[in-house]
């Protein structure tokens, strides 16, 4: 099983080793002075750029979890309009994956790999065909996408950077189409109810 890996980017060589940025906040030790020198634009605040990491981090993981849930679905679905769907996960969260690596190095001089733990709802998809598969990846996709809307409106009150704030905007606006879209599908190809409805939010 391979864990996440973060390590410092050296774009310039008197950069500073600093892959224990995210370590150091949990240990109450200033986010500025873990920070590598040339970092080109942290938080303006130590909470908010503690916060930009630890959500940036969280989020690549999240979204390669997304990832590799909707590669087995374009294998396995039935209807063409869930393989579509899962497609468009795959470009979608594969480029915001780019994007937010991208964002660790400029602003904070890191470089992050997703961690492949906690993979277990893959293990129980893998071994499930048609109607069943079916079913079974859109409840758990479901539960994905509302884990995201969460962190994406606790991003939404404590990040600073203005495209990082757009971005969890745009996380949240689409997850919540793509919930509403297979809540119906559940209840319009197998009778079932898809959980919470995307209107109970604010």
């Amino acid at each position: 099983m391979i864990g996440s890996t973060m390590t410092p980017v050296r774009r310039v060589a008197s950069w500073a080793t600093t892959a224990a940025l995210a370590v150091a906040g949990a240990a109450g030790v200033g986010v500025a002075a873990a920070l590598p020198a040339a970092a080109e634009a942290p938080a303006a605040s130590e909470q908010a750029a503690r916060f930009e990491v630890d959500f940036l981090t969280s989020m690549i993981d999240h979204h390669h979890m997304a990832v590799m849930m909707a590669e087995m679905c374009v294998e396995k679905a039935v209807h063409e309009e869930l393989e579509s769907t899962c497609e468009a996960i795959i470009a979608t969260q594969s480029a915001e994956i780019a994007t937010m690596q991208g964002w660790l190095a400029d602003w904070y001089g890191l470089s992050y790999e997703p961690d492949m733990t906690g993979m277990q709802s893959m293990h129980r998809l893998q071994g499930l065909s048609g109607e069943e598969f079916e079913v079974a990846f859109m409840r758990s996709m479901i539960r994905h996408h509302w884990g995201a809307i969460r962190e994406a409106e606790r991003c939404l009150a404590s990040a600073e950077h203005p495209e990082l704030l757009e971005a969890c905007e745009e996380i949240r606006t689409v997850q919540l189409e793509e919930i509403t879209q297979m809540q119906d599908w559940l209840q319009e190809w197998y009778g079932l109810p898809g959980g919470r409805p995307t209107s109970t939010t604010a």
